[in-house]
């Protein structure tokens, strides 16, 4: 099932010259200049991931919450940056319905539970994209290539559609992010 998937967007992208729709059209920003809306009807993958606990499940589990991907390594310095202001927002707005998973790239639950432990981001819902495909259907449907650069987020909406991708660093703690988020909680 999930090579299956993979080799489909794969295909996609190959078929559509590598390019992204959106890089045919004028990209439109959110709330930040890398922060571009998503072309409509991409949804979350729905490719095995796992959690601390040895569990297992998917991106689909969030619908009902906005949702923030981030796409991280340990050894990402970019990366070690951002993920102090994402759990600040994640814990911040937690109760307000959007929550923050911090999609892990590394390939041991243990450096990816470490990772989170030493730098104190106790907000995060850590998972592990095992098989990487994960990572790399976003970025095949979002960027038109193979391999994806770290940090990367997708914003999604409650019912698990990627509305924005957010590539490099972004002020997830100015009122433009916090009203962009709250406004897609508003939606049904």
């Amino acid at each position: 099932m999930r090579l299956a998937s993979f080799l489909a967007a794969a295909l996609a992208a190959t078929l559509s010259l590598g390019t992204p729709a959106m890089a045919q059209e004028e990209e439109k920003t959110a709330f930040a200049s890398n922060v571009i809306f998503s072309a409509p009807g991409i949804t979350v993958p729905r490719e095995e991931l796992r959690y601390p606990d040895g569990s297992t499940g998917t991106l689909a589990d969030y619908e009902g919450d906005v949702l923030i991907v981030t796409l991280y390594q340990k050894n990402c310095p970019y990366c070690v940056r951002e993920m102090p202001v994402l759990n600040r927002l994640s814990g911040e707005m937690k109760d307000e319905g959007v929550r923050v998973v911090a999609l892990s790239m590394d390939q041991d639950m243990g450096m990816v539970t470490g990772f989170l432990e030493q730098h104190e981001l106790s907000n995060l819902e850590p998972i592990m994209d095992w098989e990487k495909v994960n990572g790399s259907l976003f970025s095949i449907e979002h960027f038109g290539r193979f391999s994806i650069a770290t940090p990367t987020s997708f914003i999604v909406d409650k019912k698990g559609t990627v509305v924005a991708r957010v590539w490099g660093l972004v002020d997830w703690d100015g009122d433009p992010a916090r009203a962009f988020l709250r406004s897609l909680v508003l939606q049904g």
